[in-house]
């Protein structure tokens, strides 16, 4: 498996709208993760920090099956 260049992860203090419009492959994950607003107007304003929190999800799970999901193209 390829992996990306660390300026080319996903982190915390993306925006979520940002992430699922770069890297659709991720609206999955979030989804597996139970985090339902990755189509919501509440996208455009919220971090995938804020979002995690919101949603009580583990940050650093999410962000690494979010990054797997990127590095697996």
């Amino acid at each position: 498996m390829t992996t990306r260049p660390i300026s080319q992860r996903i982190t915390a203090e993306m925006n979520v709208n940002e992430v699922v419009t770069r890297y659709p492959q991720t609206i999955k994950v979030f989804f597996s993760h139970g985090v339902q607003c990755t189509g919501c107007y509440i996208c455009d304003f919220h971090s995938v920090a804020e979002s995690a929190k919101q949603w009580g999800v583990k940050l650093g799970s999410l962000l690494n099956d979010l990054n797997h999901a990127i590095a697996a193209g």
